[in-house]
Parts: structure tokens; C-alpha cells; sequence
């Protein structure tokens, strides 16, 4: 366990703007996602550490969800254009009252990202206050970057931190250009 796991956040920051611990306890430091053992539409379950590669997007959602919605086809074209870098992704229903919606949203969406099934207490344990919440994790677990809502353009800020996280050179192609038709 690091020194610092037992100092408050705001403390954390001024200990590490201050230079007073090591590049390795401040990378200790970095929080983790907590992990989980959900399961698919299909009844197969499946447990965080299965799931995670270079780069894990993480999604909070629900089927009825019009953020969510809107926000899923640049999603979609991230995980399309970066699973083969070491990307992985799943989507999390957190309302299981709406399981039963799953299904159809998924051929709506021609979704191909894996889609797990949260519990009631998904909600309380990674602090959901809206959804989509979206979180980008490294190999380890470690969250790399969290961001809650969607507002059009915040798939180009999710890429530039896909992008970071793979290692991937700036000014390459990206998903996020406009389709072409």
C-alpha cells in the first residue's frame, strides 16, 4: 500500500506538486476503479479483469437514456477504430429494470460493444449522479480519465485521451472526422 493511500485528496495534490514522493507512489496514488463481476444479456459472466487491455473505456447507461443515445454512434466508432490498438470497451446498463429493452437497443444501435448488466448498487458504487459516465482505465485499473454527461464534441476529447493511453501518435487519422456517404 502507498504512503499516501491513507492521505486525503486535497493533500495528495499539494504532497505531489510539492515533489515530496516518488514518480512511482504518485502513479500508486492514481485512483482504481472498482472491479466487478457482472453479467451479459446471455447470462455469461464476465469480471473487470477479463476485460481489461492497454486502454479500457468503461460506460455507465441506460437504455431510455437520450444523452446515452446520442452520445453512443461516436462511441461506437472510437471502439471500432481503437480495439485493434489495445482498445477495449463495455457499456453498463445501470437501471435493470430496463434489461428487457437491451436487446432491441443493440440492433437499433448495430451495437457491436460488449454490454454488461449492472445492479442497484452500481449506481452508489462508482458514484453515478448522471448518465452516460464514462471512464477510461489503464492496464491496471487505474482511472485515467472520468467524465459524466455527453455534450456533442466529447468524443473528441475521449479520443485524445484513447489516443494518450494506446500510445498513439498525434495528427494520425482519427474516428471522430465526419462520415463520409
Amino acid at each position: 500500500m502507498s504512503r499516501m493511500s491513507h492521505i486525503p485528496g486535497l493533500l495528495q495534490a499539494i504532497v505531489l506538486m510539492a515533489g515530496i514522493v516518488t514518480a512511482d507512489e504518485r502513479v500508486a496514488s492514481l485512483d482504481s476503479f472498482k472491479p466487478f463481476k457482472l453479467r451479459t444479456p446471455e447470462g455469461t459472466e464476465v469480471a473487470l479483469s477479463e476485460l481489461l487491455r492497454k486502454a479500457t473505456l468503461v460506460v455507465f447507461f441506460f437504455p431510455t437514456c437520450g444523452f446515452c443515445n446520442a452520445a453512443f454512434p461516436g462511441f461506437q466508432r472510437l471502439h471500432d477504430v481503437y480495439q485493434p490498438h489495445g482498445l477495449s470497451s463495455v457499456w453498463i446498463n445501470v437501471a435493470p429494470e430496463q434489461e428487457p429493452l437491451i436487446a432491441d437497443w443493440r440492433r437499433r444501435h448495430q451495437s457491436s460493444v460488449p454490454i454488461l448488466l449492472g445492479r442497484r448498487s452500481v449506481q452508489q458504487d462508482y458514484k453515478l449522479t448522471m448518465t452516460p459516465t464514462h471512464y477510461l482505465l489503464d492496464p491496471d485499473g487505474h482511472v485515467l480519465w472520468r467524465h459524466a454527461g455527453y455534450a456533442t464534441g466529447d468524443e473528441k476529447m475521449l479520443e485524445s485521451h484513447i489516443r494518450d493511453a494506446l500510445g498513439l501518435a498525434a495528427g494520425a487519422a482519427t474516428a471522430v472526422t465526419p462520415e463520409v456517404r
